[in-house]
């Protein structure tokens, strides 16, 4: 007797973990791919970013909680990597459709403002200005930032894509 109760709990058990209860819907997945300008050229410097679309029908994430954007700054060969957003960051994107956007590179170095020097130290301006000075500066690419396509749908694998700027 004792033994077929073991028998049920373990088959009970065992169809509970197959039916997928422990599905966790805000999972990452690893997510790449290449932009490159209107001009054929990497899209260097500039930062793709993925928004999570509110579809709790179709992700199981409670409504109005489609999850965190992941961002990845473009490589100098064009190729970039997802990271989600959040303490700590966490590499990938929630699987789901995304609104992808583009924001350009910087290609201005940054520069104190009178007002913020006033409020600083002489240590603290050296510090800032050495961190400003070592940040990447790109040329300005010469398109529009309406990234190609706008949608995009991240599955359990295989989620690399590549994106083009248009022409201004």
């Amino acid at each position: 007797m004792l033994t077929q109760l073991h028998a049920a709990v373990v088959i009970a058990l065992s169809a509970a973990l197959l039916c997928g209860c422990g599905h966790d819907p805000y999972r990452l997945v690893d997510v790449k791919g290449r932009v490159t300008s209107c001009e054929g050229k990497p899209a260097a410097g500039g930062v793709v970013v993925f928004a999570p679309i509110d579809e709790p029908e179709a992700t199981g994430r409670p409504k109005g909680n489609p999850g965190r954007e992941a961002r990845g700054t473009v490589a100098d060969d064009g190729t970039f990597s997802l990271t989600t957003i959040g303490t700590p960051p966490a590499r990938g994107a929630v699987k789901g459709k995304h609104r992808v956007s583009f924001e350009m590179p910087v290609t201005k170095r940054a520069v104190l403002l009178p007002e913020e020097r006033a409020a600083m130290s002489p240590d603290e301006i050296k510090k800032l200005e050495a961190d400003f000075a070592s940040r990447p500066v790109y040329p300005p690419l010469r398109c529009s930032d309406q990234i190609q396509p706008v949608e995009v749908t991240v599955k359990d694998s295989g989620n690399d894509f590549e994106f083009k700027l248009p022409p201004k």
